[in-house]
């Protein structure tokens, strides 16, 4: 094992306070050696009953695949190998029922067969992607495009999308062009694209599926079909509000002489519940270095002629001094209606002193339920999140803040790095106080230096927790996992 340069160590820890019930988790860690990045995508790729860990490595010589398997009580490397140069992106995909590791090259996409663990034909199609990276990145290809439970396959191009919608039986339609071309930005020897963000609502209330895309005046929809489908030619639906774009990643310049205020379309979904779809906007107002804000305005969609229409005066906002974003949005207290985490700072002279004499600074994370109306002027729940800085070595750690399902209740429990070996789990209440007051403490073997990833890997409706992080004081990296196990009885 000591030449696979992996390292297993398991130890199982229980923690209740008063009728909680215990949480109990094995610790792993996979040595990923000295390299320079990592992605790590997980599935059922080899027939286990715990999710497979295939890490995507690279370093000055090459790019590397490595695939870790579950017995039962350790973590095994089942393969090995170097990344062929055409891999551009990876993903995955459940089709059938079964997980399928994807790779995207220049013109489509292939799978990877995890009986000979090579790259198989599958779809033809032009992408927009044409050279690789120096390392190997995930890309979201496969996603729920139509809301039928299956995931398509969307592969962004340079006149917009190429779509194949899955059937039940796992088969999948034939390709459809959906008209989206991308941003694009300029430089003196460059220009980098972007596909255009994808929304997914029911636009005419049909109980199809449909996909839209802003155009800069409003949406274009593709409406969805009996099959699961889409037609080919666009509705062009108006948005009576002014935005600059629906590229999030926009970029605003500080200082004395800045007085810039810009807009942009943050999302459609149904936010207050009603079964329509809505859309969400954020602006951002900058007057100077130390002069920001940021709102976040909703209008509620409704039924008129067979269409979704939005007024332009916003029904409900989240306002904010400073700068604001969403780091989590879901139904967090179970009335079926979208939630908001938010992480908001503001920027200042004290901050800047903090970060220099202390090492550290604090942010506010501001969780909004979603009521009859609307969202709330003031926050339901607050948490403060602490960071704390090595300006030598650049390194960020920090009290992160997660919501997942780690209870396996159904309800959303608040998780807080509270440093490398603990983690705090806020157990969810399922009404307006969102959280327990009291946490349950797991000591973990993980890191404080990023914030974890959830999900169920082992399937027993918990989240697990798992990251990627660098060892302090070396160069090597590790894969951290903390698995969820069956716990003991309740303790009344």
């Amino acid at each position: 094992m000591s030449a696979l340069n992996l390292r297993v160590a398991a130890a199982m820890v229980a923690v209740a306070q008063g009728g909680l019930a215990q949480l109990a988790y094995d610790n792993h860690q996979v040595d990923l050696g000295e390299v320079i990045s990592d992605t790590v995508v997980h599935g059922r790729l080899t027939g286990g009953n715990v999710d497979d860990l295939v890490i995507f490595t690279h370093d000055e010589r090459a790019r590397r695949l490595a695939v870790y398997a579950y017995d039962g009580g350790a973590w095994s490397r089942v393969h090995a190998a170097e990344v062929p140069s055409e891999v551009i992106f990876v993903d995955m995909i459940n089709l059938d029922g079964r997980d399928r590791l994807l790779a995207l090259r220049r013109e489509g996409v292939d799978w990877i067969d995890p009986e000979s663990w090579r790259l198989k034909p599958w779809l033809a199609a032009a992408s927009m992607h044409k050279v690789a990276p120096p390392d190997v990145r995930e890309l979201d290809i496969a996603q729920d495009l139509n809301g039928d439970g299956l995931d398509d396959i969307a592969l962004p191009g340079f006149d917009g999308y190429t779509v194949w919608t899955q059937r039940s039986d796992g088969s999948l339609t034939d390709p459809v062009e959906l008209a989206a071309p991308p941003t694009s930005r300029t430089g003196f020897r460059s220009a980098a694209y972007r596909a255009r963000e994808i929304y997914r609502f029911d636009f005419d209330g049909d109980g199809n599926g449909d996909v839209a895309f802003w155009n800069g005046d409003g949406l274009n929809v593709y409406l969805g079909l009996a099959d699961g489908g889409f037609a080919t030619e666009s509705v062009a639906v108006r948005v009576p509000v002014g935005l600059t774009t629906d590229d999030v990643t926009m970029s605003f310049g500080f200082g004395d002489i800045v007085d810039d205020t810009r807009s942009m379309l943050y999302s459609v979904d149904d936010f207050n519940g009603d079964g329509v779809a809505d859309i969400a906007t954020s602006t951002i107002e900058v007057g100077g270095l130390f002069d920001q804000s940021t709102r976040y305005d909703f209008h509620f969609g409704r039924r008129a002629d067979g269409a979704t229409v939005f007024d332009a005066v916003p029904d409900t906002h989240i306002s904010s001094a400073g700068v604001q974003g969403p780091l989590e949005r879901s139904d967090l207290d179970g009335d079926g209606r979208l939630d908001f985490g938010m992480l908001s700072f503001k920027l200042g002279i004290g901050k800047i002193i903090s970060v220099l004499v202390t090492g550290s600074v604090s942010f506010n994370m501001n969780f909004y339920l979603m009521g009859e109306s609307g969202y709330p002027e003031q926050p339901n729940v607050q948490r403060r999140v602490k960071l704390r800085l090595d300006l030598g070595s650049g390194r960020v750690a920090g009290n992160w803040v997660s919501v997942g399902d780690l209870t396996g209740d159904g309800v959303g429990d608040l998780l807080v790095q509270a440093g490398a070996t603990r983690v705090d789990v806020y157990p969810g209440s399922g009404d307006a106080s969102l959280f327990a007051k009291r946490p349950i403490e797991v000591a973990v073997d993980l890191s404080d230096q990023g914030s974890v990833r959830l999900a169920d890997l082992n399937g027993d409706g918990r989240d697990d927790m798992f990251m990627t992080h660098r060892l302090p004081g070396s160069e090597t990296r590790r894969l951290a996992v903390a698995l969820s196990r069956r716990a003991a009885a309740r303790n009344d």
